[in-house]
């Protein structure tokens, strides 16, 4: 086995478990803060947490996979990301389906899932 078949094997699993992380937390967390709110008070409320926004935000992490390959890329996606998940949220606001609580519960959830797969990354990165 040569040195680069091994290491493309083993950043492809990493990436893969990294997704399968961000996944699990995001689906705990919508749990958390979708669907036990809409048990409590009904399916009416506002403040429940995006799954748009959330499922917008894995698929662009999934995304994020490929265009990491090319740093020319890097900068572009991250403005079509923000674009996209802006959208979704103003459409979400507008349908009147969510209020900010609700977007800002989506949105935290998904960075807190991306971050805690990711953390290797982001491990020494901030000081506090």
């Amino acid at each position: 086995m040569s040195f680069s078949f091994y290491y493309l094997y083993m950043t492809t699993r990493k990436k893969i478990k990294s997704l399968a992380t961000a996944g699990l937390i995001m689906s705990l967390g919508l749990l958390l803060f979708k669907y036990v709110p809409m048990q409590i008070w009904g399916s009416d409320i506002l403040f429940d947490a995006s799954l748009h926004i959330t499922a917008t935000i894995f698929v662009l992490f999934v995304l994020w996979y490929f265009i990491d390959q090319n740093k020319r890329w890097h900068m572009p996606f991250l403005a079509f990301s923000l674009a996209v998940v802006f959208i979704v949220a103003m459409q979400r606001v507008l349908a009147n389906a969510h209020n900010d609580i609700g977007l800002l519960l989506g949105l935290s959830v998904s960075i807190l899932a991306i971050v805690v797969a990711r953390w290797d990354y982001f491990r020494g990165r901030f000081d506090f």
